[in-house]
């Protein structure tokens, strides 16, 4: 059986992962979402969902899904104390992880997250640059290696 651009993205992230922590414990919660994720570490529980773009270069397009809005309805309904991060794996370039929080401030929560987009884009050995729904950016960029110290040290 070959390995197909979903489990090899998501394997490259999660090898950066492991080699973040000498402690660390992931669930697959297929039963909510084919790619969300409990992690565990001696700091805190986390949840990553993990969105892929196949395109090769800069700018990445990332579209929400009522599966991964539901996803996450039912994700806050059982763990309601653990922090969601949504890992953005743009290609082999590298890994754009964001906060719900953060998220949600470039999107339009009066129209839930099913079918609005965001863009991500990375000048050379730079940070990501975000932007939602009409063309909000996010305030900061997205530093390269903030990946996954980001979830390891909420």
């Amino acid at each position: 059986m070959s390995i197909n651009d979903l489990e090899f993205l998501h394997g490259a992230a999660f090898l950066r992962l492991l080699k973040g922590t000498s402690c660390i414990s992931i669930s697959y919660l297929s039963s909510i979402h084919p790619s969300l994720y409990l992690v565990k570490n001696t700091n805190q529980d986390s949840a990553i969902l993990f969105k892929i773009s196949r395109k090769p270069t800069s700018s990445w397009s990332f579209s929400f899904s009522s599966q991964e809005e539901m996803a996450l309805t039912i994700f806050h309904q059982t763990y309601p104390d653990v922090k969601v991060f949504i890992v953005l794996i743009c290609h082999r370039d590298g890994v754009c992880c964001l906060s719900e929080e953060q998220l949600w401030t470039i999107l339009n929560p009066s129209e839930g997250l099913a079918k609005q987009r965001i863009s991500v884009k990375r000048e050379l050995r730079g940070s990501y640059y975000v932007k939602g729904t009409g063309r909000v950016p996010l305030e900061r960029t997205i530093p390269q290696n903030n990946w996954p110290d980001v979830i390891l040290s909420v």
